[in-house]
């Protein structure tokens, strides 16, 4: 039998230091080392992007302007998989079937009403044309399942897998000062609260707080202004770092902070655990469903109530190596392997391939 032909749609991949860049790089790694009877593979990738991902995968570049309104020079495949929310502003390619992952709906905090109809409108009309919708936490699922008319159609949760980054190089940063310190990462981005770690920050001065990631936000002057009014100087808006830097930074903190109000999924909390971090993190969206009893969940984020939290947690937290040890295995939960696997299944369902016998099964997560 001929093989059938899946697309994977990783223009992602040209954005590595982000959540959805590092899904690219993850997939494009494994799938492209995949020996399948029934499926190949073909991904779409950036402008410009000529990495050889060897014989067993097609590759196209989009233009980005181009098939933002036509699908002239796109590829027909049997299924296309749009793997974030994100790959609807452009065209799709002829396909038999479609497949739609959903990340998240931070539009609904982060834009205006006008732009959340746009968002809404744009969803809607893609979750109409898809074959199968899924998502990367039971969370999102049933944000998903309140705001759209899905004709019938189950969201599926699969939830993301997670880079096991413990043995893989580490290099200190030139910001780090030698003294413990607190550690948090993300977009700085309003939905992230990463003001209300500085504001604490004048509870623990014989610590630093080390805030790293995207800063070209408006937000990011927000953080900057709120460091700079710390009477104890200690916390750092660092930017983007490298990912041996990021490595660094997981072994060595103290704790991982993360008082986000807008997640679909929470990867750094994950990454946090495989190095069997204490994690701190707020009780909004899917924080609580991913980390489950492997996190410490701030009930309220004002920072003087937030600080006697980690006070009371940390002295005596890495004493408790069972308790260690469990968090490390919640965080392998989170792999690849699983997700890839549980994606794999779908495709051939919706081609309607019967998977060979003994193929494995998928174990739930969390």
């Amino acid at each position: 039998m001929e093989k059938k032909t899946v697309l994977l749609d990783l223009c992602d991949i040209g954005n590595p230091t982000s959540g959805f860049g590092q899904i690219a790089k993850n997939y494009a790694e494994w799938y492209s080392k995949m020996e399948d009877e029934q499926l190949k593979f073909h991904f779409l990738l950036p402008p410009a992007y000529d990495k050889d991902f060897g014989a067993r995968v097609e590759t196209t570049n989009i233009r980005r302007k181009y098939h933002k309104y036509f699908r002239k020079g796109l590829p027909s495949v049997d299924l296309w998989h749009s793997t974030t929310q994100q790959q609807l502003k452009r065209r799709r390619g002829k396909c038999g079937k479609f497949v739609l992952t959903i990340h998240d709906l931070n539009y609904l905090t982060e834009k205006n009403w006008i732009r959340q109809q746009k968002h809404k409108f744009v969803l809607q009309h893609a979750i109409n044309q898809a074959d199968a919708v899924t998502c990367i936490s039971q969370f999102v699922g049933k944000q998903i399942e309140e705001q759209f008319n899905l004709k019938g159609k189950p969201v599926r949760v699969i939830y993301n897998g997670v880079e096991d980054i413990t043995n893989q190089p580490e290099t200190k940063p030139a910001f780090a000062t030698g003294r413990p310190f607190f550690f948090a990462i993300g977009q700085i981005r309003p939905k992230k609260n990463f003001h209300l770690l500085v504001d604490m920050m004048k509870h623990f001065p014989d610590h630093d707080l080390y805030i790293c990631g995207d800063d070209h936000f408006a937000y990011s002057q927000v953080v900057r202004e709120h460091i700079g009014m710390l009477p104890t100087g200690n916390a750092i808006l660092a930017g983007k770092i490298s990912a041996e830097e990021k490595v660094w930074l997981y072994r060595h903190c103290a704790a991982f902070l993360f008082p986000s109000v807008g997640e679909g999924f929470g990867l750094p909390a994950i990454e946090a655990m495989q190095f069997g971090k204490a994690v701190f993190i707020s009780s909004y969206t899917c924080l609580p469903e991913i980390c489950g009893d492997c996190a410490t969940i701030w009930q309220s984020l004002l920072p003087d109530e937030m600080a006697p939290v980690v006070k009371s947690t940390l002295p005596h937290f890495y004493d408790n190596k069972e308790h260690i040890e469990h968090i490390k295995q919640h965080a392998q939960l989170f792999n690849y392997d699983k997700n890839i696997v549980a994606y794999m299944k779908l495709y051939k369902e919706l081609l309607g391939i019967q998977p060979p016998q003994g193929e494995k099964d998928v174990k739930e997560a969390p």
